[in-house]
């Protein structure tokens, strides 16, 4: 099914009934990463799972988006729907975007469950050798085509995977990795569980601990041995977690 909100044309599915519940995917991915969660949460919930704009079958952003414009457009696709405070199952970037939408229009968000939560900057999470690369492909790039040449070759070597696969994303992509959200965290009074994986490399379990400090109404579960994708690592034990907190 599609919706056609704020300029871009949304590809979502919808099973289940009862109280609403919507999933929100990562970077790089679309909502069919929930695909076997999507399946078995729609035996008791209302479950819809959105692919954003530039991912799966959803259009691209009609702009330079940032987590603001992804939390409007979870906004207005809530009211087209006309459902209410639906809750939240949100991973990585859509995790960022659960937060800037629980932040400004705190109304339209439930209770919220975020795995792999991306949003804080760790310090010191570059290697200086990388950061140096960064700024001497940075400072490359201004002397022309050699030096765009040089720039591109040193950020293929440091570049991440997310990077270097984004395509006509790619400013997106950046605009949201510089994203800090660190500040809004304490205004953000929801009912909120962290999952994290042991060991999830792309959003360290160090960031979930600092999260669940600054937020007001939040507690972590770490789920051992699982990395950044805990609910295809383990998936029973990632369901169990959510029959507890939604008592489904």
């Amino acid at each position: 099914m599609y919706e056609n909100v704020m300029g871009c044309r949304v590809y979502y599915e919808q099973a289940g009934s009862g109280k609403p519940l919507l999933l929100l995917h990562g970077w790089g991915v679309s909502g069919q990463v929930f695909r076997p969660l999507f399946l078995r949460l729609a035996a008791h919930r209302q479950v819809r799972v959105v692919d954003f704009p530039g991912f799966g079958l959803s259009g691209p952003p009609p702009g330079v988006w940032g987590t603001e414009e992804y939390a409007a457009l979870v906004h207005a696709l809530i009211a087209a729907w006309g459902i209410k405070a639906p809750d939240l199952l949100a991973h990585s970037f859509g995790a960022r975007v659960a937060l800037r939408l629980a932040k400004a229009h705190p109304e339209c968000a439930g209770s919220i469950v975020l795995t792999g939560a991306a949003g804080v900057r760790l310090k010191n999470n570059v290697p200086h050798a990388k950061r140096m690369l960064s700024r001497l492909g940075k400072a490359a790039g201004k002397f022309g085509p050699p030096g765009a040449w040089l720039k591109e070759k040193l950020y293929a070597k440091i570049a991440s995977a997310d990077y270097l696969n984004a395509g006509p994303m790619r400013p997106v992509l950046v605009k949201v990795v510089n994203e800090d959200l660190t500040p809004i965290l304490p205004d953000i009074g929801h009912r909120i569980l962290l999952l994290w994986g042991e060991k999830d490399g792309d959003t360290r379990l160090e960031a979930g601990r600092i999260m669940n400090a600054a937020l007001k109404n939040s507690s972590l579960a770490v789920m051992e041995g699982c990395g950044h994708y805990a609910f295809l690592d383990r998936p029973d034990e990632f369901y169990s977690h959510l029959q507890k907190f939604w008592e489904l």
